[in-house]
């Protein structure tokens, strides 16, 4: 494609915010291609993956895992013995407590029964001997008793008038009167710093002056001495269950220790390989892999599976990282040859037609193209394609597909090209470039500069809105034809218009007429219509401006979903303007 060297000119602001412009200028020409500031797409490639400088896991502190199996299973031990040591003493105390009170209460009930016997005996054998005053025999009866019962340390015999009558005591004096009233009960009292048991009981003898009594005293010493025999045997006793459970505490805890050293071992040496595993990990060795590990239980096995599984998906993740860095060097570079095949935003003047056309990319690379080229001196041609798709392959195509218009030029001799001509010979480009899995709707036109006829055709793809200055009104140039590289063999047609002076051509995609608002309502060509309208006044360029701010004002900031193209062309042979 030939073209003057045009200057190159810094871009208005306004209508294209908020996309940001690049400008490229090769072999003398300026092309430019407006694409969206979506970071991803035009972001550095991500820089490799490097490992740094490793953590200092020596720095780190605390207690090792078999000291904290070893603590905690040697407390655990403890209080497990503590508790049956404390069960055991609580067991053992209670027990002779228990057998002591029993000892107890079943020595004094026999106490207690032996001395009412001996008493009620006593006093019914006395009565006579008192009633006939023979104090010697109660002496002597007094006496054998205490020589035949150990346990009885005293008898005591007093006469209805409370005087002493017989007494077991050698030196007790008789006659010594007491206050003990003549009845029947059983009392604690101390002989000689001795604990015993007094029995009482009344001897009714028949004297007028009342009944005497008779009192046995039972000794306790035996019954205390059993009692402390007890007591010494409960702290023998206790003092046995706590060496032994010493002694058991002391085996469960070795035991308990050698356990707990084993299965930590077979618990910390698997964690020890895989963090090591980890290490080679963080240092770059993405071949670093976890062994089979038997015997230290699910959750280990677990770990180790999952490291394996995270070490994998680090190898995919880098794989995608590797090949998303490549996609974006290549988008890098189709972006640019697309910028270098495009025209610049300036506008173009041929004689009394002024053209001026922009592509806006909803990605880093569109699938959208236009192209203008003097034919000769007099006639000028312009076209416009929208590959269908998205992606860099749709960009390939579209940049083949410019490529191809290009080398159409050349084929004939520039009075030989007709637009059916140029439109069919990139028809046979694309079916060759897309092989079926990409097509393009496309509009050609050949502009007589001098008589404004305009020669044009079309392949499925929007018609152009003309617009007289002079009437106010707005037609299309209508034209049929194929998606161009669905068939090699697709026939198209030309037809002719006549341009008047002031007339103005829009040439436009679908992207710029499906943009929606936010009721999801597309543009459409009404409002195309009628900001052409509104905006007929504006050069060229002004006016391609005018109507891409009109559509960015309606879709209210949000994002493209399709490549937007515009090119305006301007008849005006009574003022011709200078490129």
């Amino acid at each position: 494609m030939s073209n003057a060297p045009l200057p190159q000119q810094p871009p208005p602001d306004g209508p294209l915010e908020p996309h940001e412009r690049t400008s490229t200028r090769v072999a003398g020409h300026t092309s430019t291609m407006v694409s969206p500031l979506y970071p991803e797409a035009t972001s550095t490639v991500m820089a490799p993956m490097e490992a740094g400088e490793l953590p200092d896991v020596a720095a780190v502190r605390g207690p090792r895992l078999e000291q904290l199996l070893f603590v905690t299973t040697g407390v655990l031990v403890g209080v497990i013995v503590a508790l049956l040591a404390g069960v055991a003493w609580v067991s053992t105390n209670a027990q002779f407590e228990e057998n002591s009170a029993r000892f107890t209460a079943q020595v004094q009930k026999q106490a207690t029964e032996l001395g009412q016997t001996l008493s009620h005996t006593l006093s019914l054998t006395s009565a006579s001997s008192l009633r006939d005053n023979n104090y010697a025999f109660l002496n002597e009866v007094a006496r054998s008793i205490i020589a035949d019962n150990p346990n009885i340390l005293r008898v005591q015999i007093y006469d209805a008038d409370g005087q002493l009558a017989a007494d077991s005591a050698p030196d007790a004096k008789l006659g010594t009167p007491t206050e003990r009233k003549p009845e029947r009960r059983g009392m604690s009292a101390l002989y000689q710093g001795k604990p015993v048991i007094e029995y009482q009981e009344p001897i009714d003898y028949g004297s007028q002056s009342g009944q005497g009594v008779v009192v046995i005293s039972y000794s306790m010493e035996s019954l205390q001495n059993q009692l402390h025999g007890l007591e010494d045997a409960k702290r023998v006793q206790l003092r046995r269950n706590a060496t032994t459970m010493a002694g058991l505490g002391l085996g469960f805890l070795l035991v308990a220790g050698v356990l707990v050293a084993l299965l930590s071992r077979r618990i910390t040496r698997p964690l020890h390989l895989l963090t090591g595993k980890v290490m080679q990990l963080a240092a770059g060795n993405l071949g670093a892999r976890a062994g089979t590990v038997s015997g230290a239980g699910r959750e280990v096995t677990t770990l180790g599976v999952v490291f394996n599984h995270m070490a994998e998906r680090i190898n995919v993740l880098l794989e995608d990282v590797r090949a998303k860095a490549q996609l974006e060097r290549d988008v890098s570079l189709a972006r640019t040859v697309q910028e270098t095949l495009l025209p610049g935003r300036e506008a173009f003047q041929a004689g009394p037609v002024r053209i001026a056309g922009l592509v806006v990319t909803a990605d880093a690379c569109g699938g959208d193209w236009w192209a203008r080229a003097p034919l000769d001196e007099r006639r000028l041609v312009v076209g416009i394609g929208d590959v269908t798709g998205h992606g860099l392959a749709t960009a390939l195509v579209a940049t083949s597909a410019t490529s191809g218009f290009a080398a159409a030029l050349t084929m004939r001799p520039p009075e030989e090209l007709t637009a059916e001509l140029l439109i069919s010979s990139l028809n046979v480009t694309m079916a060759h470039v897309g092989r079926g899995e990409h097509q393009m709707s496309s509009a050609l036109a050949v502009i007589d500069i001098q008589t404004g006829i305009i020669d044009y055709a079309a392949g499925s793809h929007p018609s152009p809105l003309l617009f007289n200055r002079q009437t106010g009104q707005v037609s299309g140039l209508q034209s049929r034809g194929a998606l161009l590289g669905a068939s090699a063999g697709s026939q198209y047609t030309s037809r002719q218009a006549q341009l008047r002076p002031g007339d103005l051509i829009v040439w436009y995609t679908d992207g710029l007429t499906e943009c929606r608002d936010t009721r999801e309502k597309p543009y459409g060509t009404q409002r195309l219509a009628a900001a052409l309208q509104a905006n007929a006044h504006l050069s060229a360029e002004a006016l391609r401006d005018a109507i891409l701010a009109d559509a960015r004002a309606y879709s209210a900031g949000r994002p493209a979903q399709d490549d937007v193209t515009v090119i305006v062309a301007e008849f005006s042979p009574a003022s011709p303007r200078v490129a």
